[in-house]
């Protein structure tokens, strides 16, 4: 059975998460910053989806809120992706880092156009990646790679209540079809190499939070994202609804 939350669940995760019906100036403010350096880096090749997440997605941003992006690339071509776009946004100063979050870029989540079904990362009754998926809103799309992302979801979700949502995240900003892959042998020896020059980095940033299950690091995602609220939220929402 596909997975499926009812009308009161879709409320009390609303509630909780302070999700308001309408992006409001703050929202706003965050989306239009992420289309302006998104411009600066949708030349890059193997760029298959930019979209953003989170709060911002959501419609619960703060004025210290990050912007979390959500980044796809296309296959073997992920620390390619991930390297250059964390170099470009580190030299323009807009990296969210330990010191410094309030209104910049989280990268967090990268995966590849093999990994855009997330039935294998969802926890049981996993309504907070459920309605990750619904709210996610794409600024970016070559190839249709949203759709793709949407109907793949599918296979596991349930999401017929909410077509309108879908419908609307549609409308991205840059977008264009059969974006050059650039397929060599050098692109994939200099892919080879990124990854072995910043895996080991990578991993020791990571152990120190004991390897939870959130941080996820292989050929097709990585996933870094500090603390993940799932887990807290689905309970939450259990216990709202239980009283």
């Amino acid at each position: 059975m596909k997975l499926k939350f009812s009308k009161n669940d879709f409320l009390t995760f609303k509630n909780l998460q302070n999700i308001k019906e309408y992006p409001l100036d703050i929202e706003k403010r965050l989306i239009e910053k992420t289309i302006r350096y998104i411009r600066l880096i949708k030349w890059i090749p193997w760029i298959q989806m930019i979209a953003v997440w989170n709060s911002v997605a959501m419609n619960s941003a703060n004025n210290n809120s990050d912007i979390d992006l959500f980044i796809v690339s296309s296959k073997n071509r992920l620390w390619t992706v991930r390297i250059l776009i964390t170099f470009i946004f580190q030299i323009l100063w807009v990296r969210k880092n330990n010191k410094n979050h309030k209104k910049r870029f989280c990268l967090s989540f990268f995966c590849t156009t093999n990994a855009l079904n997330f039935e294998k990362i969802a926890i049981k009754n996993d309504i907070y990646l459920y309605y990750w998926i619904i709210y996610l809103k794409p600024i970016l799309d070559y190839n249709s790679t949203y759709s793709t992302f949407i109907e793949e979801n599918k296979k596991w979700c349930n999401f017929e209540d909410y077509n309108s949502i879908l419908e609307g995240n549609k409308n991205s900003i840059f977008y264009k079809k059969d974006t050059l892959k650039y397929n060599c042998k050098i692109l994939n020896l200099l892919e080879k190499l990124l990854k072995y020059i910043f895996i080991s980095k990578t991993k020791k940033s990571f152990m120190k939070l004991w390897n939870p299950f959130w941080v996820i690091i292989n050929d097709d995602m990585l996933k870094f994202h500090d603390k993940d609220i799932r887990k807290e939220v689905r309970d939450k929402v259990i216990q709202k609804l239980e009283y």
